[in-house]
């Protein structure tokens, strides 16, 4: 019997899954807005599993009985890290993706089963979500006192607030309890790591009024030095307050608010120059430089500014050259050291308002409501091109000086459920609806190609209004048949206008150049005036026009803006989807469930916030058609425990919302519908416990993803990067975000001691994922597909100190150093400007936790 105990552990252990476990009270399930686990049972004979409740169908169920794909990441987890970071999602998750974009790791991009975000859509394939609230961003210093992170794959068409075709990534705060306790944390190590986190449950009045506070400050020094200023970026630095309040004025009505509001202030990222087209950017610059002779130089440090007696005057050549330079100094330095004199850094405050209701109308039917208010304020500065002289200089509020994202978001749903014919039918209607618009000005700021100004004004209201109905039925104890209808109705309304402006001082060098060609003086200084005018920062306006009346026969002679005059254009869009779900699930009297399900799920389609003239500004809708198959079973082998969760899907994703660049004087991205694509995929997660005290897991998740084959123009072929202008989407470019392979091994032991000393406990994951493109360009920009890479993580605890409600922790990420990437900003491309940056993952961190529990917590 030995030997087969052992054969079961090492085909288990080279297989693929991940434990998701930890008890908590059953009062704690009860309780739960969006999640919670079970307390484990003492039966000896029953497997000692934690058995786990989730709502990834809006209701409380046993994650073996519910015939859905969800993986559950538990406190446990979040801190057994030093400062969680959303990417360690990946390390509990099969099929899912999260990747940095856009020259800052704290824009996250969330990608499932290869569906996912493209720089500039309004709504991602994968929705995030707080206490059941839809929210944009789901960002570092958000995951603090939460009950748990479930992850939902594939189409969610038809219950959850907003639709969607990808999956949800939702966090579940905890709310207040019963029982007066709660914990105080700290965590110290390298890279002077602290961090305090708290909270504090108190029953203002017994079973009828509780209350929650929590908090957590994180201060974390970065892992890049930038030389230009002594700098620390990738550095952590923010503060997290959560208040919670339930009223319990009559049985059977239960109204609890969540109040949480985050506070980031780090120094931003450090994008790593890495390549350069001499001819890409060479062209770019040769279109500008000229038109201003003498009036522009390059400092010491690479930057274009006004000429000063002493810079290198500013022609093609010598800022070629000067790149070039900055290039060579970079690859010397190393991957952990920049040097970049403009402004770095990023500003988050962010308000998240959560009112629930639940009324028992009777024994059999709840009403529930919803209310939700999101305030984001992003005030932020990037290095797109990581270097000096503004090839692609993303700094945003340090240019003009208003806040890079200012949005608010009201939503509200109510749902009608319940239970009839015995039980065996459960069902639900409901509605949804929400409204973003914008709180205040904001802008996307830029300088390009190195002297020229590019302001974006997109003021931004999106309307989303809903019904839905579910149902689940009981056929026999053993087999039941569900299903789900959705009708959504989305709206937007974009008010927006681009600015174009070089920078100051070079009026004089364009009146040289206007009248050097020809140009009478007179017309020269309307050009010049109206090329330089001040940007209406903020403002959705008209901008650049001018005209000079020279009387009859010529009449009035349009003199405007060199780079072309703009209004304020009004676009609107609508998209309306009927999503749906069907399925059938059989569960056998051992336990074991066997699922099939046929899904479809829709994102909407949107406005881009800047468009080169004649060109709409609007995208259509995308959909997927998901066809999953899957088994949930727990086995005992004569007291050796195994649990294998597994699917297997196949998706037609529909009008594939991607990010195009659009060739001109200076070359812009716009999203488009480029086309379809076929995604397949199989995902596991196994559990094996040989003896009591040792768990071993992982997951493996296997995607196979792509596009529908196109036909380039061969004038513009979008697949050749050596092609001066190109013209929509390579077919051949691998999804971004999605690598082929993943999985994960881990092992966890408990030293069998005495309740007296505590339980001591040590553990170790593995990672590792096959090469994956960070951009969605990998045809023309090879470079950014990053190489197969593994990770290990290890961590020692010791929970309940000399039987003291007193834990200690010791945790060490990245034990081998790897350095890999998890971001690319790559527009290396001859048709684009020419410039590659990278972002890298953190190194190895290490450190120590200290936690003491009091009141209800203490047990």
């Amino acid at each position: 019997m030995k030997i087969w105990k052992l054969a079961l552990c090492a085909s288990t252990a080279l297989s693929v899954s991940a434990p998701a476990f930890a008890a908590s009270s059953a009062t704690e399930v009860a309780n739960a807005p969006m999640a919670a686990e079970a307390e484990q049972s003492v039966d000896q004979s029953a497997p000692p599993m934690t058995d786990i409740v989730v709502t990834a169908r809006r209701t409380s169920e046993r994650l073996q009985d519910v015939p859905v794909a969800v993986s559950i990441i538990t406190p446990a987890k979040i801190e057994a890290k030093g400062s969680f970071n959303p990417v360690d999602l990946v390390q509990s998750t099969p099929g899912l993706s999260v990747t940095a974009s856009v020259s800052d790791r704290n824009n996250l991009t969330y990608t499932i089963r290869g569906q996912g975000y493209s720089f500039g859509t309004v709504f991602p394939a994968v929705i995030t979500y707080f206490n059941e609230v839809p929210i944009a961003r789901l960002t570092q210093g958000q995951f603090f006192d939460v009950q748990n992170i479930q992850v939902l794959r594939g189409p969610q068409g038809v219950t959850f607030g907003r639709v969607t075709d990808g999956g949800n990534v939702m966090v579940a705060a905890q709310t207040p309890k019963e029982d007066f306790g709660g914990y105080l944390g700290v965590k110290v190590g390298n890279y002077g790591l602290r961090t305090v986190n708290g909270a504090v449950n108190v029953p203002l009045v017994a079973d009828k009024v509780l209350f929650r506070a929590a908090f957590e400050t994180a201060r974390r020094d970065g892992f890049t030095t930038n030389v230009a200023n002594g700098q620390k970026l990738d550095n952590v630095a923010y503060e997290g307050y959560r208040f919670g309040l339930t009223l319990r004025p009559v049985e059977g009505l239960e109204n609890t608010t969540i109040v949480s509001y985050q506070n980031t202030h780090d120094n931003g990222t450090s994008v790593v120059f890495a390549g350069i087209n001499d001819a890409a950017l060479g062209a770019s610059v040769g279109g500008l430089a000229p038109l201003f002779p003498g009036s522009y130089g390059i400092d010491a440090n690479g930057s274009v500014r006004a000429f000063k007696p002493g810079d290198t005057p500013f022609t093609t050549a010598n800022y070629l050259a000067s790149l070039n330079a900055q290039l060579s100094a970079q690859q010397a330095r190393g991957n952990r050291a920049v040097s970049l004199v403009d402004p770095l850094y990023s500003r988050r405050k962010n308000l998240y308002v959560v009112n629930k209701t639940t009324a028992e109308l009777t024994d059999s039917i709840t009403l529930t409501n919803i209310f939700g208010y999101v305030r984001e304020r992003e005030d932020e500065a990037s290095n797109y091109a990581a270097s000096n002289g503004a090839a692609v200089l993303t700094c945003h509020s340090a240019c003009g000086g208003l806040l890079f994202t200012n949005q608010e978001q009201f939503s509200e749903e109510l749902r009608l459920s319940g239970k009839a014919f015995d039980n065996r039918l459960t069902w639900a209607l409901g509605g949804y609806m929400d409204e973003q618009r914008p709180a205040g000005p904001s802008e996307n700021a830029t300088v390009n190609v190195a002297i020229l100004q590019r302001v974006g004004v997109n003021y931004l209201t999106t309307k989303s209004r809903a019904v839905y109905g579910s149902f689940e039925y009981a056929v026999t104890d053993n087999f039941k048949v569900n299903g789900g209808l959705r009708y959504t109705r989305d709206t937007v309304l974009s008010r927006q206008a681009t600015y174009l402006s070089p920078l100051p001082g070079g009026e004089a060098g364009l009146k040289d150049f206007l009248t050097a060609i020809g140009t009478p003086a007179p017309f020269a200084d309307i050009i010049v005036a109206n090329t330089f005018a001040p940007i209406p920062h903020g403002q959705c306006t008209n901008y650049g026009a001018g005209s000079i009346d020279l009387g009859p026969p010529n009449g009035v002679i349009p003199l405007n803006n060199l780079f072309g005059a703009v209004g304020c254009t009004e676009t609107p869009g609508s998209f309306n989807s009927t999503t749906w779900q069907a399925g059938a699930s059989y569960k056998t009297d051992g336990g074991q469930l066997f699922y099939a399900k046929v899904s479809k799920g829709y994102r909407p389609g949107g406005v881009n916030g800047t468009s080169p003239p004649g060109v709409n500004p609007a995208y259509r809708q995308e959909t997927d058609l998901s066809v999953e198959a899957g088994v949930k079973a727990d086995f005992n082998f004569d007291g050796v425990f195994l649990r294998t969760n597994l699917a297997a899907y196949t998706d037609r994703y529909k009008g594939i919302q991607k990010n195009v660049v659009l060739p001109g004087a200076v070359p812009v991205s716009q999203v488009q519908n480029v086309g379809n694509g076929r995604i397949k995929g199989i995902e596991a997660e196994v559990t094996l416990i040989p003896v009591k005290g040792l768990t071993f897991g992982g997951t493996f998740a296997y995607t196979d993803a792509k596009f529908d084959k196109l036909i380039p123009n061969p004038l513009k072929n979008p697949c050749d990067p050596n092609a001066v202008s190109i013209e929509g989407f390579c077919s051949d470019n691998l999804y971004n975000s999605v690598p082929k392979t993943q999985y994960t091994l881990s092992m966890d032991y408990t030293l069998p001691l005495s309740e007296d000393i505590g339980q001591i406990s040590f553990g170790g994951l593995l990672y590792h994922q096959s090469s994956v493109a960070l951009t969605d360009t990998s045809k023309l920009n090879p470079q950014s597909i990053e190489k197969p890479y593994t990770t290990l993580d290890l961590t020692a605890n010791w929970r309940n100190v000399m039987g003291q409600p007193v834990d200690l922790g010791v945790f060490v990420t990245n034990v081998t150093d790897k350095t890999y990437r998890i971001g690319a900003n790559n527009l290396l491309q001859r048709s684009s400007l020419g410039v590659l940056g990278n972002i890298y993952a953190a190194p190895r961190m290490w450190g120590v936790s200290l936690k003491y529990r009091f009141g209800d917590d203490a047990k």
